[in-house]
């Protein structure tokens, strides 16, 4: 009898405490919801409606047009013209979280390919991204063609890189040092996949 109520014992303890460890997925799962609909009524506040599509497709189609050829230039750096301003839930999309006004333009579409860079303002500067979209616009692969921070190469020398980018989409991203001489270049295409490769 002892054993039996033990065994008992021991079941309804077993399961209370199954009980208990979902309650934290169930309340992360009810959290997630509230914050999606937050979201979703920040979005609709900025302009962007369910109903209309996607908000990513949505804010791809507002987009102004960078004609290329595209080239490293002090005055698009600074000035950042045509570009405009993301919404935060948006931004968090495309792995930019609690930063500095980041803008984004988009590059001419073909049949396969769109393409849009982002602007992310930092307190020292303007750094740039590429981003592939997929075709609902979701964001599928990144490249950063500007710092405007210049790093130390292993050999202890302060370089920068600048960035010039074909018709055609294949990216030149060029190493200098600071007094401007070429340390290497590094060139990109994008794959079917929509992924950058860096060519050999």
């Amino acid at each position: 009898m002892k054993r039996c109520f033990f065994f008992v014992l021991t079941a309804a303890l077993f399961v209370a405490g199954c009980r208990y460890q979902r309650l934290p997925a169930d309340l992360q799962s009810k959290l997630d919801s509230v914050h999606q609909l937050e979201k979703i009524e920040y979005l609709r506040l900025q302009g962007f409606h369910q109903e209309e599509g996607s908000p990513m497709q949505q804010l791809y189609d507002s987009l102004a047009i960078q004609p290329l050829p595209l080239k490293y230039s002090e005055f698009f750096i600074t000035q950042l013209p045509n570009m405009v301003e993301i919404p935060e839930a948006l931004a968090e999309l495309m792995g930019f979280r609690n930063h500095h006004e980041p803008r984004l333009i988009a590059l001419p579409e073909t049949v396969s390919l769109r393409v849009v860079l982002l602007a992310d303002k930092e307190s020292d500067g303007t750094s740039l991204w590429l981003y592939t979209l997929d075709s609902d616009c979701s964001p599928v692969d990144r490249l950063c063609i500007y710092q405007p921070r210049p790093f130390k190469m292993p050999d202890g020398k302060l370089v920068h890189v600048e960035y010039a980018m074909t018709s055609d989409y294949t990216v030149c991203l060029s190493v200098y040092t600071t007094d401007h001489k070429v340390q290497r270049k590094r060139i990109y295409t994008i794959d079917e996949s929509l992924h950058f490769q860096e060519l050999e």
